[in-house]
């Protein structure tokens, strides 16, 4: 019960910094490197986008549970999801050469959801511990 409510707490923390940067951007100099099409979200696409991020931190948090062996200290636990996360991120922007967004505003985005992952990876692996002998 407690991996469930530290997967709920991780989505909320990791959708909390998506609403955060889309606010960020909007209302500062960053808008000005934004995509034209951007619209405004909508309820549905909250929690359409909440399903999606549990989906995916749920997956991450099967994969951590798997290696969990090897990610005996809580700095390990984080850095495995940040670079599994930034990762994830990289490729979703891989688009970059087939659209025409600007290479700044997809470092934007990369640089921001690395940020959200390494948070979700804080948050994930306060409630995800080893339990062999020498864990902490």
């Amino acid at each position: 019960m407690r991996i469930f409510f530290g997967l709920l707490f991780a989505t909320f923390i990791n959708m909390l910094m998506d609403i955060f940067g889309y606010f960020l951007v909007v209302n500062s100099f960053l808008s000005n490197y934004a995509p034209a099409n951007v619209t405004d979200p909508t309820a549905q696409n909250y929690i359409w986008t909440f399903f999606l991020k549990f989906i995916v931190i749920s997956t991450l948090a099967w994969i951590m549970y798997r290696v969990m062996t090897m990610l005996d200290t809580p700095k390990k636990r984080v850095l495995f999801i940040f670079f599994i996360g930034t990762s994830l991120s990289i490729y979703s922007e891989v688009d970059l050469f087939w659209v025409k967004e600007t290479f700044i505003w997809s470092l934007i985005i990369i640089l921001g959801q690395s940020t959200n992952w390494l948070l979700t990876g804080f948050v994930l692996s306060r409630f995800m511990r080893p339990r062999h002998l020498g864990a902490f």
